[in-house]
């Protein structure tokens, strides 16, 4: 009988917090049916506390966990256990963080009673475990409500950005399975799914808080841009994965239609963000002015801008 509810989780030198966080999955008021774990190499001792754990709540037939015979990467990693679940649905969970009691009790009823969503998200509360840790954007937690009110988010230029924790998502392996092909290397898989739910209108959010999100100084999504080489990496990758979005759109509906030319506005503009910072074309802010809803943040104008104007 094949798993009801799978849980991925990618590693990597987690040794300080994995055990809390598996503990708080192994709690849960609906019990998960598998735990896939896979490791990229750690240097320190994350195997040795996994493998322990395992032992000593005797949940070899829960957990399956494995060590990468190379690096992957943080993305590459996640996909890979993703690829590996089998269960109807699938939590997304870092090795950090610490889940509600009710996470997956809740979060499964809502799939249940809401055919239509494919992938949802949930609230978190934020705690710092370390003095350099990074700050939750303003603009997100703004947008938290826990009560418990589900959203559904349209296709629009503000949702095209990715607007929740990767740790928060549960989907369904009915959506995983007509998306999975269009993963590329290095695409980051929390942006995967959200860009490929929002295209067949089934991303939603839950208004509830369903984990305890851990902030720390090595916390990969919570970092910003704010150098060159950095900036111009991120808006890359931003366009690789809105051209990769308006592929999957037009093979899904066989159409040049308004999402469409919506990812085709937002290609473009991103292409003149590029052109402005590593070209140093100053003149493309007053194009840029015309795409002011291509941003995630109106700010990122004269920050980009400054960046261009800088000679380091």
């Amino acid at each position: 009988m094949n798993p009801r509810i799978s849980v991925a989780m990618a590693t990597y030198n987690g040794e300080k917090y994995i055990e809390e966080q598996l503990k708080s999955i192994i709690n849960q008021s609906l019990q998960v049916d598998e735990i896939i774990i896979r490791d990229d190499i750690s240097s320190d001792k994350t195997d040795e506390v996994i493998k322990q754990f395992i032992k000593d709540y005797n949940l070899e037939k829960i957990i399956d966990f494995k060590i990468n015979d190379k690096n992957l990467g943080y993305a590459s990693n996640f996909v890979g256990a993703l690829r590996e679940t089998k269960g109807e649905y699938i939590f997304f969970c870092d090795q950090d963080d610490i889940w509600i009691n009710d996470r997956v009790e809740k979060m499964v009823e809502v799939l249940e009673k809401t055919p239509e969503a494919l992938m949802i998200g949930s609230e978190f509360e934020p705690f710092k475990c370390s003095e350099d840790a990074p700050d939750v954007p303003k603009w997100e937690l703004a947008k938290f409500k826990n009560d418990g009110s589900l959203e559904k988010l349209n296709f629009n230029s503000e949702n095209i950005f990715i607007g929740c924790q990767g740790c928060t998502m549960a989907l369904r392996r009915s959506f995983l399975e007509k998306i999975d092909k269009y993963w590329y290397e290095g695409w980051a898989h929390d942006e995967f799914v959200w860009k490929m739910a929002l295209s067949l209108d089934g991303l939603y959010f839950l208004h509830k808080v369903t984990l305890k999100r851990r902030l720390h100084s090595t916390n990969v999504t919570l970092h910003k841009e704010h150098k060159r080489q950095q900036r111009l990496k991120y808006l890359t990758e931003l366009k690789k994965s809105h051209e990769q979005t308006t592929r999957f759109i037009i093979d899904k509906y066989g159409i040049e239609n308004n999402k469409v030319r919506l990812l085709r506005k937002h290609i473009k503009a991103t292409d003149l963000r590029i052109d402005l910072i590593q070209g140093r074309r100053v003149f493309n802010t007053f194009t840029l002015l015309g795409y002011a809803d291509c941003y995630h943040k109106k700010r990122s104008i004269p920050v980009e801008l400054i960046m261009a104007l800088n000679k380091d």
